[in-house]
């Protein structure tokens, strides 16, 4: 007897094929700078392309390394991030509970007025944010950059939406009946279970942290605390300045690449958290 054979869908095949041509746009570009970057500028600005560099060489990357203080800005944006996260965790968890647990007189006003702020671009309130930061004297200080990035509305929905949808009441009833207070039940209780959402705001605000590049700009002005992308930007990339000498093309392709692989190494190690926050965490309303 013959086995029935399973027939492929015209949907499948399809889905398969947007599938194929999505991956495709977003990794050609970065085959392109990778490999950009490790060819000769008279190579990289010829008519025909060629994937594989011809000469193989690593001057641009040693040129970066070399000639500017890439490693400062490196410690820098890593500072910067850690606590960044650090100060948007040690807040939007505490508030995602209180939004998800307590019952307080306009608890749903105060939280839909979270969620607004997400809403305001950043560039409305930067003037004002600015000279605040000018009058505190927080300009050109760690604190001072993580502070803005730190606010995070959607942090909080994310552990408000991941408590209400994966933490049973009755443990947390439990918890009540044998003495326990609501910050004893946070992190004793809550904190272990929703380690996926933890991971996925980690993940958010550190690459939004990581790649932030106007407030930065604007409030540091050394490289004693430029970031990374700050100093890309103004030192390598040259595009802060109206009429300045274009870089060598492959340069920014080195510059770039550099910057992009602590994110990405993070992101592998992460990612299977990652997904689970972000399905899991608008499973209830």
């Amino acid at each position: 007897m013959k086995k029935n054979k399973k027939k492929i869908s015209p949907g499948i095949v399809a889905l398969y094929v947007i599938l194929v041509i999505v991956v495709l746009y977003y990794l050609i570009p970065l085959l392109v700078m990778v490999s950009t970057s490790f060819k000769e500028e008279s190579e990289a600005l010829k008519k025909t392309w060629e994937w594989i560099p011809k000469p193989f060489t690593f001057e641009n990357y040693v040129f970066i390394i070399d000639r500017y203080p890439f490693l400062r800005w490196t410690i820098n944006s890593i500072i910067v991030t850690v606590g960044t996260v650090a100060l948007t965790c040690f807040t939007a968890l505490p508030a995602g509970y209180a939004f998800a647990r307590l019952n307080f007189r306009g608890k749903n006003l105060l939280f839909t007025m979270c969620l607004l702020t997400i809403m305001i671009p950043f560039y409305a309130y930067m003037p004002q944010l600015y000279l605040l930061f000018y009058r505190l004297k927080m300009l050109n200080t760690y604190i001072g950059l993580m502070i803005p990035l730190s606010v995070n509305a959607f942090a909080i929905f994310l552990f408000r939406q991941f408590i209400v949808a994966e933490i049973p009441r009755d443990i947390e009833d439990a918890a009540k009946i044998d003495g326990c207070s609501y910050w004893g039940i946070l992190f004793r209780i809550v904190l272990p279970l929703i380690r996926p959402a933890i991971t996925t705001a980690v993940l958010f605000t550190a690459f939004k942290s990581w790649n932030y590049l106007m407030w930065p700009l604007v409030a540091t002005s050394g490289d004693k605390v430029k970031t990374l992308p700050v100093g890309l930007a103004v030192n390598v990339f040259g595009v802060t300045t109206g009429i300045m000498h274009q870089p060598p093309y492959t340069i920014v392709m080195a510059g770039a690449l550099l910057s992009i692989i602590i994110p990405v190494v993070l992101f592998i190690f992460l990612q299977r958290f990652f997904v689970r926050g972000i399905v899991t965490s608008g499973l209830k309303q």
